[in-house]
C-alpha cells in the first residue's frame, strides 16, 4: 500500500461558485489523476437502534434552531453500533464483492456503523483504519451532518427508499414537488467537496488499484453516487441511481472505464 498522511480531520469546503456542469468535470479529473476508475458506494449494515435516553438527552442539548428537522438524526445517532447481524452481513457482503476491487483509498461517514462496516469489509486493514493513510472522512455524508436542513426533512418523513421516492413526494410540507431540486443541491454541494477531500488526500493513496469505496447511508448515498456518476460522464446517471434502492451493506458501483452503474450486494 501507498504511504502519506491521513486527510481524515479536514472538512473539505463547498465549491459555491463553480456550476454543477464545472464542478462535475472538476471531480471527474481529480478521479482520473488519482487513478480512480471505480468508485463504490456501500451502505452500512444493520444497527442497533438508538438510545432513547440519550436522544431524549440530544433534544434539550444537541438540537440548534437552524436545524428543526434533525430530530431522528442528531450526534447520537452517529454512535450506533452495529448488531451480530449486521457484523455477518458486511463479512458476507465483502466476500460477495468488495474483496475483487482493489481498493485505493475508502471515505467513511463518521458514523460508528458505517465506520465497523468499512472495517469488517476490508478485514481490519490498518491502512484502511480511520486515522490511516488510506482513510478519509466525509462528514456530509451523515444526514445529520449534510448541511442541507430540506433534506434531512424529507428524510425525516420518508425514511429510506429511491430517490424517486423523494423525486415524486408531494406530502412532506413546505417541499411538495421539489424533491429533485432539493436532493439536486445536496449532490451539487457533495461533488464540491469530494473534489476538495481527494485533491487534498490522493497523494496517500495506495500506488496500486483503482477503486475507491465510499461507505456511508441511504438515501444520501445514493445521492452522492449520482454526483460520482456525472463526474465520470455516465449518461443518464440520475434516471440510473433513483431506481435504486440501497439495502443494508449493498453497494452501488460506477465504473468510469465501462461507463455503467450497478448494484452490488452479497
Amino acid at each position: 500500500m501507498g504511504g502519506g498522511s491521513s486527510k481524515s480531520k479536514a472538512r473539505p469546503s463547498t465549491a459555491a461558485v463553480a456550476s454543477p456542469g464545472t464542478a462535475a468535470a472538476k471531480l471527474g479529473d481529480v478521479l482520473k489523476s488519482a487513478g480512480v476508475r471505480k468508485v463504490i458506494l456501500i451502505r452500512h449494515a444493520n444497527a442497533q437502534p438508538r438510545d432513547p435516553e440519550a436522544a431524549a438527552v440530544e433534544a434539550g442539548t444537541v438540537l440548534k434552531p437552524d436545524t428543526p428537522f434533525a430530530n431522528a438524526w442528531t450526534v447520537g445517532d452517529l454512535t450506533r453500533k452495529l448488531t451480530e447481524t449486521g457484523e455477518g452481513q458486511a463479512a458476507a457482503a465483502a466476500a460477495a464483492f468488495l474483496d475483487s476491487f482493489a481498493l485505493k483509498a475508502v471515505i467513511c461517514s463518521e458514523a460508528t456503523r458505517a465506520i465497523a462496516t468499512q472495517e469488517i469489509m476490508t478485514h481490519s486493514s490498518e491502512y484502511f483504519a480511520r486515522g490511516g493513510a488510506g482513510h478519509l472522512t466525509l462528514h456530509t455524508l451523515h444526514p445529520s451532518r449534510s448541511g442541507t436542513p430540506d433534506c434531512e426533512k424529507m428524510f425525516g418523513a420518508l425514511g429510506y427508499g429511491t430517490l424517486n421516492t423523494y423525486y415524486a413526494d408531494a406530502s412532506v410540507d413546505g417541499c411538495e414537488g421539489r424533491g429533485k431540486a432539493i436532493f439536486r443541491e445536496y449532490m451539487n454541494k457533495v461533488t464540491g467537496e469530494l473534489h476538495a477531500l481527494i485533491s487534498a488526500g490522493m497523494a496517500s493513496f495506495a500506488a496500486s488499484g483503482d477503486t475507491v469505496g465510499v461507505f456511508g447511508h441511504a438515501v444520501f448515498l445514493n445521492a452522492v453516487a449520482v454526483a460520482v456518476a456525472e463526474a465520470m460522464a455516465i449518461d443518464g446517471a440520475d434516471e440510473q441511481v433513483a431506481t435504486i434502492e440501497l439495502g443494508e451493506a449493498q453497494g452501488i458501483l460506477c465504473d468510469a472505464d465501462a461507463k455503467s452503474i450497478s448494484l452490488s450486494k452479497a
